[in-house]
């Protein structure tokens, strides 16, 4: 009986994590796919912010098949795809279809404290994500 209650409360506790994580990766479903569409800049930058020379691209998040998938906007002639996203309950990473960008897996954080830039990469090659309205 006495192991029993400690391993009790451990599984409770695995099963109240994982109901936050699916919640918190509900929510981070929901922000990417509620706006049209999104402005990516990507710069090698220690900056914390996109400055004049990044390079900027218009993505679309949407779900299909209760996934969600990301592109670009409008579609490139060649290179070209919709990318799966995998949502994590911290942020998100996606797959380059763009043969030019292809080095890797971007993972981008959520920063619920930033309004501008809620989704960023902390890589050297850094990306930002700004919401269209």
């Amino acid at each position: 009986m006495r192991l029993l209650v400690p391993l009790l409360g451990m599984l409770l506790s695995c099963v109240a994590w994982s109901a936050d994580n699916a919640s918190t990766e509900s929510k981070i479903k929901t922000l990417l796919t509620t706006p049209k569409s999104w402005t990516m800049y990507m710069e090698f930058s220690d900056a914390l912010t996109p400055g004049d020379r990044a390079q900027k691209f218009t993505w679309e998040y949407f779900e299909r098949d209760g996934k969600v998938w990301g592109r670009r906007v409008p579609r490139l002639a060649f290179g070209d795809c919709d990318s799966e996203v995998s949502v994590r309950a911290d942020g998100f990473s996606f797959r380059w279809c763009d043969p030019q960008l292809s080095g890797g897996a971007p993972s981008l954080s959520y920063d619920p404290g930033d309004s501008r830039y809620p989704f960023k990469s902390r890589e050297p090659r850094k990306l930002w994500l700004q919401a269209n309205d």
